[in-house]
């Protein structure tokens, strides 16, 4: 059950240190600014390694996210008879909408509303993007979210797939972790693009990790990799061949609907990617029509079982072609030769063995002729489909209180940042390598 999966680097982020100086009037704004900036830090710091235990990355998440809430919405909206305070890093403008005071930051110019904390365009927040577009900067606190969480998100598809890759045969524990990491890979990519993208004071750039596109091929390629697990579960309990063989048509379907979700992205960001998942659909698509071929044999028609697995051979074929082009194409992932992989390596005999069976079969008993046309494969299964676990963000932490957030005192001036302050280059993150149980064939560099 061994698996291998093409991973993106992790989003690497500037320093936040919080620091509103005398604008965090009161201890406890203080506090509170203190408390956010070790919770991001501690965060941070799990992040690069997937072998850190699931409790610890949810904890850490957790304390960050329920602190981070109180930046993004605020703690006590105005009492009745009271005119709400406006944060005073912004104008009345026409109509009495709420406009930001220009600014020099590339957020300028947001607005704030009524749901909004006034803290929310108070940090200037800088993170890369994973697929090696230029690194984006906004002062908004939902752009924080997203990244982070995108991050979150990351770990789990890279934790799976150091649980896949750990050992030659995964138990069934194992499995259900890998399967409920990845669905819950994808509910987090979905609820970015579903729940927080269309919050952005901004507008995201083509190609970068806000890209709508981007998340819904995250979505999709963890999905389909949920569905991995499923198919394999499957193969390993000698389930019938018609539901491996939909099975594993569904998983092709997946990642050829990943692929095609990122056509219209600029090809240098996204080629090794989109190379990952064509190979993984004409090898799903060879396993399709493999146990295909096995089920019209079982039904006794020879001939089209004969055209079955020889297209299956054929598919095979094209995914070995594919391999080869992902091992010489540039671009963030990872630097592997999947073709000499376990998961790949498996398939070729099983489809040798049902040719050559479906063929003799064919010339001794049926004589049935095989037909031009590839026999069709089902549509969808019944029922293994994987879908991506529905996203539950953190509660704000009950540390928010009306006194801590009427303790900062926002003003014009941005309070986190300083003059002739450089603009520091981001630093990537130093992972921790996924090792795999066939590193000597096929060991997983983060490029």
């Amino acid at each position: 059950m061994t698996h291998w999966f093409h991973r993106n680097p992790l989003k690497a982020t500037a320093p936040m240190k919080f620091d509103f100086g005398a604008q965090a009037s009161t201890p406890l704004a203080r506090h509170m600014c203190s408390d956010i900036r070790q919770a991001r830090e501690r965060l941070l710091a799990i992040l690069p390694d997937p072998n850190q235990d699931l409790g610890v990355l949810l904890a850490a998440t957790e304390a960050y996210f329920s602190l981070l809430h109180g930046f993004i919405e605020p703690t006590e909206g105005p009492k009745q008879g009271e005119k709400k305070e406006q944060p005073p890093s912004q104008q009345p403008g026409q109509d009495g909408e709420m406009l930001e005071a220009e600014d020099d930051g590339p957020s300028g110019g947001a607005s704030l509303g009524a749901g909004d904390s006034k803290l929310r365009n108070a940090v200037k927040v800088k993170w890369s993007n994973t697929l090696g577009a230029p690194p984006m900067v906004m002062r908004d606190m939902v752009f924080e979210h997203i990244n982070m969480l995108m991050n979150v998100a990351l770990w789990y598809s890279k934790h799976a797939a150091k649980i896949a890759g750990s050992s030659e045969e995964v138990s069934e524990v194992e499995a259900k972790e890998i399967h409920r990491c990845l669905r819950s890979a994808a509910g987090m990519f979905k609820y970015i693009e579903d729940k927080l993208l269309h919050k952005l004071f901004e507008k995201p750039g083509d190609g970068t990790d806000v890209d709508s596109r981007i998340l819904q091929a995250y979505t999709l390629q963890c999905t389909a990799e949920a569905q991995e697990v499923t198919l394999a579960r499957a193969i390993s309990l000698n389930h019938t061949s018609s539901l491996i063989s939909a099975l594993a048509h569904e998983t092709a379907r997946l990642f050829r609907k990943t692929s095609d979700t990122l056509k219209s992205v600029e090809e240098s960001l996204v080629n090794k990617w989109r190379k990952y998942c064509d190979l993984k659909t004409a090898f799903y698509m060879s396993q399709a029509h493999c146990y295909n071929g096995q089920t019209l044999l079982n039904k006794d028609e020879c001939g089209k079982a004969v055209r079955a697995l020889k297209e299956s051979d054929r598919m095979y074929e094209k995914a070995e072609l594919l391999c080869q082009e992902y091992a010489k194409t540039r671009g963030p992932g990872v630097s592997v030769r999947p073709e000499q992989h376990t998961f790949f390596q498996k398939l070729r005999p099983v489809v040798k063995r049902i040719l050559e069976k479906v063929e003799r079969e064919n010339g001794f008993i049926y004589h049935q002729t095989v037909p031009a046309e590839v026999p069709d494969l089902e549509i969808k299964a019944t029922y293994g489909l994987a879908s991506p676990v529905e996203y539950e963000a953190p509660s704000k932490s009950k540390e928010w209180t009306s006194e801590v957030y009427n303790g900062f005192k926002v003003s014009t001036e941005n309070p986190t940042e300083k003059k002739n302050e450089k603009d520091e280059p981001i630093k990537p993150v130093k992972e921790v390598p996924i090792e795999q149980t066939d590193k000597d064939q096929s060991s997983c560099v983060i490029s």
